[in-house]
């Protein structure tokens, strides 16, 4: 099993701020989680952190915390059904290992922790940098707790920031294919890239793109995840597909296709035959860092609002649509959309992505009702025109930069939502990147 953790950027905020002391002296707090348990990891998604009142602790070079605070957390924690994270910072940049100390002391929390809450303690160490380093506290026998590093722990808002075990996830070496990528932002930054799982939900038309893109720019632990099976009328919009592909499975023929290239002679690409919606296909979306959603039906967007929500995990998402001329002489309207979801963005549904009757629909079966679908409207989303390949490149071009935005902010600039008007040629970006205070989803 391994193990990460997850704040969002505003707690990541709050924490440093109480943590990095002016006086250069440590400093605690305590945080609780919630386990988010997918596959092949866990994580502890932080929710909410109760500072100490001047009483709580005593700092003196050696942090403490004194028996009443320790209460408060165990109380909390009790009554909301929450994990404890505690925290502490080091005067050091970096990553931070433990001093006997601290090892002591989360020791001797680990089992109080779990006698609690039936949750492992976890703990995390902040740098002055802002690196964090965490560990959970696994009970391996009787009155016996084991510390097992966390492979990463991220920040997720308008970046996605990630904090690495390099013991676990060791710095790469890059060969000379990634010269000229690398000379753009540098090994630093492509080391963080190439260490991201990254998963992909569709993996038609702009999905096979999405993936080659991820690949040729170094991502090297990739998730896809489709049931579907390439069709004669994909195969004008379906990269390197050709007739003799027809009935593959667009997940094993992809993964086929990009462990064939060796441009990344190393890399992992686990291919899933399931939908979004389907256990296996879930936990493996939540072992992932971030998702792209390549999918045109509002059941799995809904799905993977949801995700990206409870498990803090960014999803870049897109559509096209593009409708003929009356008298089918030429095209009449083409616009495609990419936008980044998740904590301290915009949920897909706020952003008219999918309507929730549209979801109920779906799952009533009515979509796959041949009669049912001839009654609808002809504006409906189900009676939309097929995009073509063109089109298809050019959103899987703005979803790579909305991936990009989102690793590198650079000069600490992003960007919301973006809108390719075809017609026009122009990108529109005027668009709300925050939900309705109504919303139910985030």
């Amino acid at each position: 099993m391994n193990y990460s953790v997850v704040m969002t950027e505003n707690t990541n905020a709050e924490l440093f701020k109480h943590l990095i002391r002016k006086d250069g002296q440590e400093d605690l707090c305590f945080a609780f989680y919630k386990l988010s348990s997918g596959k092949d990891r866990q994580t502890g998604v932080i929710n909410e952190v109760i500072f100490p009142e001047p009483n709580d602790r005593n700092v003196h070079g050696n942090v403490s915390f004194n028996p009443e605070y320790f209460d408060k957390v165990t109380s909390y924690a009790l009554a909301k059904s929450y994990g404890i994270c505690f925290l502490h910072s080091h005067p050091y940049p970096g990553w931070q290992n433990m001093s006997y100390d601290d090892v002591t002391t989360e020791t001797m929390l680990a089992s109080r922790v779990k006698a609690t809450t039936g949750l492992p303690l976890i703990g995390l160490t902040i740098g002055t940098d802002n690196t964090w380093s965490a560990r959970f506290w696994i009970k391996t026998a009787p009155k016996e707790y084991k510390k097992f590093w966390c492979e990463s722990v991220r920040v997720v808002g308008t970046q996605l920031k990630t904090s690495f075990c390099e013991k676990l996830l060791p710095n790469q070496k890059f060969g000379e294919e990634f010269k000229r990528t690398i000379s753009s932002w540098g090994e630093a930054k492509q080391n963080d890239i190439s260490k991201l799982r990254i998963g992909i939900i569709g993996l038609g038309s702009v999905g096979s793109l999405v993936a080659e893109g991820l690949m040729r720019t170094g991502v090297k632990n990739l998730t896809f995840i489709d049931f579907d099976t390439i069709e004669r009328k994909n195969l004008d919009r379906l990269l390197s597909a050709g007739v003799n592909d027809i009935g593959k499975f667009k997940v094993d023929f992809h993964k086929q296709r990009l462990m064939a290239s060796g441009v990344i002679p190393d890399i992992k690409i686990t291919a899933l035959r399931n939908s979004i919606t389907e256990k296996e296909a879930y936990e493996a979306a939540v072992d992932c860092d971030a998702l792209f959603s390549c999918v045109d039906r509002p059941l799995p967007r809904f799905v993977l609002d949801c995700i990206s929500f409870a498990n803090l995990i960014p999803v870049i998402d897109g559509g096209i649509d593009t409708n003929p001329k009356k008298d089918m002489s030429n095209i009449d309207q083409a616009r495609w959309k990419a936008h980044t979801v998740g904590p301290e963005r915009i949920c897909m549904q706020c952003l008219q992505q999918y309507k929730p009757e549209d979801v109920a629909l779906q799952q009533s079966g009515l979509l796959e009702d041949p009669v049912y679908i001839k009654g609808l409207p002809k504006d409906h989303f189900i009676n939309r025109g097929e995009n073509v390949f063109g089109f298809s490149l050019s959103l899987a071009g703005m979803e790579m930069q909305q991936f990009l935005s989102l690793i590198l902010k650079p000069r600490g600039v992003y960007y919301g939502p973006k809108e390719m008007d075809f017609v026009t040629g122009n990108i529109d970006s005027d668009f709300k990147n925050e939900c309705a205070n109504n919303c139910n989803i985030k």
